[in-house]
């Protein structure tokens, strides 16, 4: 939040909505170039506002660029948390989570922040951090707890090994993410289940039991 002195006019001003509204009207300019290249002047124009109540509301461009893409992780950090209803079998519970990841890297949100990191992350690492931290490891977890939830229904204690899950994330965000950003196209309905079917897979094949002393089966 910024800390500049406000100006004292006898109004009320509601900061968190006069921020949200800047920040939101400002990330398509982020999104055509780099916040530093943004000047004040540009978000107040593409805000409707006036330059004051811009300098008023932020620390400048990056903490305005920090707010906008912010959104974007507000609206994904949303989706994810929605609960996951595990199958009736492992391979089941990881296949239909393994569908809800490619949905979720399917959406405009999801591809906005996948170029930002391609773009500023080697100059702005809170990025990175970022969808580390609210993106990433919610997704992996979700996982996790999909084949975890899916074992308790056979009345077994099974895990999965961590890095096949991040491997399955690399995996699905390359096939459903990267393809709109190179060629601005999505993939038809076979490859889709394909992709997801092989990473759903892959990840099965990596479960275990905790005692390791069973062989699982689908």
């Amino acid at each position: 939040m910024s800390t500049r002195a406000r100006p004292s006019n006898g109004s009320i001003i509601d900061w968190r909505k006069r921020r949200h509204q800047i920040a939101e009207k400002a990330l398509p300019l982020f999104m055509a170039r780099p916040w530093a290249s943004v000047t004040v002047e540009d978000i107040a124009a593409q805000a409707d506002m006036s330059f004051w109540q811009v300098y008023y509301s932020f620390d400048g461009q990056e903490d305005v660029y920090r707010g906008s893409v912010t959104l974007l992780f507000d609206q994904l950090a949303e989706r994810i948390a929605k609960p996951f209803a595990a199958g009736a079998t492992v391979l089941e519970s990881v296949t239909g989570n393994a569908d809800f990841m490619a949905e979720v890297m399917q959406e405009e949100s999801y591809r906005q922040i996948l170029y930002l990191r391609i773009r500023d992350e080697s100059v702005e690492p809170w990025l990175g951090i970022q969808y580390r931290k609210r993106i990433a490891i919610p997704l992996v977890q979700n996982l996790k707890n999909a084949v975890m939830e899916a074992g308790k229904r056979q009345d077994l204690a099974i895990a999965v090994d961590d890095d096949c899950c991040w491997k399955a994330l690399a995996s699905l965000e390359a096939s459903f993410a990267f393809p709109y950003l190179l060629q601005n196209a999505g993939i038809d309905e076979p490859s889709r289940k394909q992709a997801v079917s092989s990473s759903a897979k892959k990840v099965w094949s990596a479960t275990y039991t905790l005692d390791d002393r069973m062989q699982l089966s689908a």
